[in-house]
């Protein structure tokens, strides 16, 4: 965890990051082995900024250092105590490096597993996409949409995914979100709909929008997306939870929508989990006894289905490996307990 990193490592390190050329010089406040230890501090700086991309500033500001101080310490041009800025720095190493280390102890969640559940979403996708119509996929927590429409853009061409907070509800913070993902430039708001719209077109009616949490649009966010589907024939996909379907079956709101509610080509709907779908998530993860199958199996029939299971499998295997045995139901219950989500009845 501590190791030191030697000069061979920071190779990658940008040029802002060049090794000084001398080191500070010999005086009353420092001595020869503060000087050694400034080296050896120099070239793990060095390696830890290169690997994360940090510059100058931001390492100063990350260590808690004025950005002077930091600098001329880095040049060995530093007239005030070389072993109390030396601590500084290593300290502050000493934690990028923990933290490093036990981030490299948290167990890696599976990739993409094809649930049912996955392959019903991944169906109305490509049939929104084929036929450049509008659909809906409104799931529980936890059921694997945000996955599963990622894993869609990632292995189909002109599918784009774009994710909805309740800061870009609107029509213009949703054009700019979709911009955004298309790479489409335009400063004047008048122009961006058209922008983006013939950027759709242009694929030739093989688009596909992927809107997720969709529960957070507006209502003329959302009929402006429809927009693009009956002018630009793309395809698009309201991703979220129930409440985005709410906004179809309201009973005296309008022709606005008649509209919405006559576009919707597909609607997939699901509240509770798939116990098929739980037990490939568990088998996945690469537990097989029949307790500890039992027990997450339950967890994952609580609200969060998926999710529940794989942040309980996270630390239950830190658990677990904390304590120098293979996982067991003990641990898993230990983790749920530490959780405090939830009752485990």
């Amino acid at each position: 965890m501590n190791e030191r990193i030697g000069t061979s490592q920071i190779k990658n390190a940008t040029p802002a990051w060049d090794r000084p050329v001398a080191p500070p010089a010999l005086s009353a406040n420092r001595t020869e082995q503060d000087i050694a230890l400034w080296w050896e501090l120099i070239d793990r700086v060095m390696a830890t900024a290169g690997a994360n991309g940090y510059s100058k500033t931001e390492v100063a500001k990350r260590m808690g250092m004025p950005e002077g101080t930091f600098s001329q310490w880095f040049s060995g041009k530093y007239a005030g105590r070389l072993d109390s800025t030396n601590r500084t720095v290593e300290q502050w190493l000493l934690a990028v490096e923990e933290q490093a280390g036990l981030a490299a102890t948290i167990p890696t969640s599976p990739g993409f597993i094809k649930t049912r559940i996955a392959t019903e979403i991944t169906e109305t996708l490509a049939w929104a996409q084929m036929t450049a119509d509008m659909v809906m996929v409104t799931l529980a927590a936890g059921n694997g949409k945000t996955a599963t429409s990622r894993h869609y853009c990632s292995t189909r061409p002109h599918a784009y995914l774009v994710t909805i907070s309740p800061h870009t509800k609107t029509v213009h913070g949703m054009l700019l979100e979709l911009a955004a993902v298309l790479e489409v430039h335009e400063h004047n708001p008048a122009k961006l709909t058209r922008k983006i719209g013939e950027k759709l077109g242009r694929i030739g009616g093989g688009s596909l929008l992927i809107i997720d949490e969709a529960q957070n649009l507006a209502d003329e966010a959302i009929n402006q997306l429809r927009h693009f589907v009956d002018v630009y024939q793309c395809g698009v996909a309201l991703v979220g939870n129930n409440e985005v379907y709410t906004r179809f079956v309201k009973k005296s709101d309008g022709p606005s929508y008649d509209q919405l509610k006559s576009r919707l080509g597909k609607r997939l709907k699901r509240d509770k989990p798939r116990l098929e779908d739980l037990q490939a998530f568990i088998a996945a993860w690469g537990v097989v006894d029949p307790d500890c199958v039992k027990l997450l199996t339950g967890i994952g029939m609580k609200g969060g289905a998926l999710r529940q299971i794989d942040k309980t499998l996270k630390l239950a295997s830190l658990v677990a490996m904390g304590a120098q045995e293979p996982l067991a139901k003990k641990h898993i219950e230990a983790a749920w307990k530490n959780r405090d989500v939830e009752d485990m009845a």
